[in-house]
């Protein structure tokens, strides 16, 4: 009998310990391979030199499993030495191979950035950051090379690029007919480019604010994430949604604007 009651008590234990246990193994994981992420970092830095030469830096490594995932992965953060302000995102497996990397669509993102970013800044003269991406469809990508620039993939592929320019505005004092204005002038800069679509964001902060962006000019989730209660003006519209409220003028930007405060 006395048995019978040890058998059963290893039972129960075991019952109630298997979380407890599992959640040891999976912590386990995490402190094994945090202690050799230099492994990961090495391993993607070797395969970026390789694949597309030149020299990386690594910003952040993050190591992640989902409860009941066999294995996990790494997702390393990192820029090229001669773009400090781009980042690249690269998978790297448990096993310290590299699965996956976005420096080639990355790239084509800078090319379209560089185009962009000096004719907007022509128009937004004041105090203020501005943000370009352009991308274009996985099966379009996969067709073309690191080497191909966006000019060159934008050209054959007529109506299929994605494009979304983004300005954060410290602009004081806040005239809004001179920033419809401007914003009027941007919409007639893009309008007639063949993309398949496109978003324009303008958001609107106390000057005061300007300093804490500037500190990190590229991370601007972050910055809208902890300081989107300041904003107090923001306009927002596509090329989908101009087609339903025509825009022909500096007036008409106003509909796709709200006043928050």
């Amino acid at each position: 009998m006395k048995k019978v009651f040890l058998i059963i008590g290893i039972l129960v234990g075991l019952i109630v310990l298997s979380p407890f246990l599992l959640l040891g193994v999976y912590a386990l994981d995490f402190v094994y391979y945090g202690a050799n992420e230099p492994k990961a970092e090495k391993a993607a830095l070797e395969y970026l030199k390789e694949k597309y030469g030149g020299q990386f830096e690594i910003d952040n490594v993050e190591y992640t499993k989902i409860l009941g995932d066999d294995e996990g992965d790494f997702t390393l953060q990192i820029h090229p030495l001669a773009n400090a302000e781009m980042t690249i995102t690269v998978n790297v497996s448990e096993n310290y191979q590299v699965t996956e990397d976005n420096y080639k669509e990355g790239n084509w993102g800078e090319q379209f950035k560089k185009e962009m970013l000096p004719l907007v800044a022509a128009i937004f003269q004041d105090v203020g950051k501005i943000y370009a991406y352009g991308s274009f469809p996985e099966e379009i990508g996969e067709k073309y090379r690191f080497e191909d620039s966006y000019q060159t993939i934008y050209n054959e592929n007529p109506l299929q690029s994605f494009e979304r320019i983004h300005v954060v505005n410290f602009a004081e004092p806040f005239e809004k007919e001179k920033e419809l204005q401007k914003i009027y002038e941007l919409w007639e800069l893009v309008k007639d480019r063949q993309f398949k679509n496109n978003n324009i964001e303008i958001n609107y902060y106390p000057k005061e604010l300007y300093s804490k962006l500037a500190a990190s000019p590229s991370d601007i989730n972050q910055f809208e994430n902890e300081y989107r209660d300041k904003m107090f003006y923001f306009c927002r519209f596509s090329h989908e949604e101009e087609h339903e409220k025509t825009v022909t003028s500096p007036e008409d930007i106003e509909g796709f604007c709200r006043e928050l405060k």
